[in-house]
């Protein structure tokens, strides 16, 4: 090991997980120097459970990570933090840090105390994903606050969502429990006072009463995403009726199921540019009618899909939609048969004002196999995934055009 030189060690720390690093740190003195001016570098640091657990034990290891950490660290992740262990971090200051997801241990007595601890450890944050029993006092003491995110805080208290949503000038906020049985009530319309939100994250039936219509009034609001269970048709059937034109993308993820309610809403959407399905199910006559009704649709991505309409129906389907810039069928495994050229492929492709991309990553098709056979002037070809932001399971995330 003596023989590594600090450029190496620098680079072996880059993929060691942070109890690695601390049990290299603990072999030799010339190593632990190298460990720690690797710590004083670090924009980003993650403390998970047994870190924490290790740095519980061995108070020592913690406050000289802390040493190093405090001056460079611009984001911070903790899991199973404690109250106990963060006290001790209070002869440190972090002037750098503005990105903190934290994952503190449930404590109902103290819980609004370690909001409170945080604020003061952490002032300068600018985003915050927090999973605690905080009931939301506090909160509104991150003036810098851009981003609020709160998972699992199952004990707010919607007695503190006024002082949270008048003072801070959020612009991405966050309120999921994935469907448990919590319900915020009509204190909820407290977060359409942040004039500035673009973007929301929340449960279903959160969004029943008047909040949805004062959400789609704020004037910079572009996206909201919902974990459903039940009421994703009457969501989408509101906003059909109340500003369907400013719809401009949609993703279903597990939350299509081939709904002809949700496909009448879609199909007055008429600005629609952008229509994601992912583990889902559609009619292929519901998808040809969908494509026919959508005069400006330029992408269809219909990914890891449980059943794909026939070759013919599909190009049929691509025909109805002359706008369309990219079919992505990644994620859903293909037999050859689905990409061979055919007389209907041909004559929709003769048609074309505009050249169309195929997606066809992880689809179990071989590139050397089907390029040679799709050499088309109006057709690519690519096997390169295009990322989506699928961040649960059984949601919908709908963005609009603020202008529109």
């Amino acid at each position: 090991m003596e023989k590594i030189n600090e450029d190496l060690w620098l680079k072996i720390l880059q993929f060691l997980p942070m109890i690695d690093q601390i049990s290299l740190a603990q072999v030799n003195d010339s190593i632990r120097e190298y460990v720690k001016y690797y710590w004083r570098l670090s924009k980003s640091v993650t403390l998970t459970g047994d870190v924490m657990e290790l740095f519980g034990a061995h108070e020592p290891l913690m406050l000289e990570g802390l040493e190093c950490w405090s001056g460079s660290v611009k984001s911070l992740k903790i899991s199973r933090g404690s109250m106990e262990l963060l006290k001790k971090w209070t002869p440190y200051s972090f002037p750098q840090l503005r990105t903190l997801a934290c994952e503190m241990d449930y404590n109902l007595e103290e819980a609004d105390d370690e909001t409170l601890l945080l604020t003061n450890l952490f002032p300068l944050l600018t985003r915050l994903t927090l999973t605690s029993s905080t009931t939301g006092c506090h909160l509104w003491r991150w003036k810098l606050l851009k981003e609020l995110h709160l998972i699992w805080c199952e004990y707010l208290d919607t007695d503190t969502f006024k002082e949270i949503f008048s003072t801070l000038q959020l612009t991405k906020l966050t309120l999921l429990y994935y469907g448990y049985n919590v319900t915020l009530g009509e204190d909820v319309l407290e977060a359409a006072r942040c004039s500035t939100l673009e973007e929301l994250q929340i449960d279903d039936h959160h969004l029943l009463g008047d909040f949805l219509p004062q959400l789609l009034r704020l004037p910079n609001f572009r996206r909201l995403s919902f974990y459903t269970r039940d009421y994703y048709e009457y969501l989408l059937d509101s906003i059909a009726k109340i500003q369907p034109l400013k719809v401009r993308s949609l993703l279903f993820h597990d939350s299509y199921w081939s709904s002809e309610l949700v496909t009448d809403a879609i199909e007055v959407m008429r600005n629609l540019r952008r229509l994601v399905l992912q583990d889902d199910d559609i009619e292929s006559q519901l998808l040809h009618t969908i494509c026919h009704k959508l005069p400006h649709l330029e992408e269809l991505h219909l990914l890891k899909m449980r059943d794909l309409p026939s070759p013919v129906q599909l190009w049929k389907m691509v025909g109805a939609c002359p706008t369309l810039r990219i079919l992505n069928l990644s994620s859903t495994k293909l037999c050859y048969q689905m990409v061979q050229p055919s007389t209907t492929m041909a004559k929709v492709l003769l048609h074309r004002n505009a050249p169309l991309t195929l997606h066809l990553h992880d689809t179990g098709l071989d590139p050397q196999r089907v390029l040679p056979d799709l050499e088309h002037p109006n057709l690519k070809i690519s096997f390169e995934p295009i990322e989506l932001n699928i961040w649960s399971s059984r949601f919908v995330e709908i963005e609009f055009n603020p202008d529109s």
